[in-house]
């Protein structure tokens, strides 16, 4: 993973940390801002921190080609 992406990575980490579970929230579980809602079959109450990087890098930074983003 390059920097750019271990710069991101820790910014939204930083904002999405921790488990929550508000019946309020429209994606249901969340832990480390990655929703049940979009993740069905992931276990978010046990997600680790760095199966949510690994979701992170290839859900959004690879598939959305983000390290080919001029600075």
């Amino acid at each position: 993973m390059d920097e750019r992406f271990r710069k991101a990575i820790e910014v939204i980490l930083k904002y999405e940390g921790g488990y929550v579970n508000d019946p309020n929230d429209l994606g249901s579980e969340t832990n480390f801002g990655i929703s049940k809602r979009s993740y069905p079959n992931v276990d978010i109450k046990n997600l680790t921190k760095e199966q949510a990087i690994e979701i992170y890098h290839r859900d959004w930074w690879v598939r959305y080609e983000y390290d080919k983003m001029k600075t």
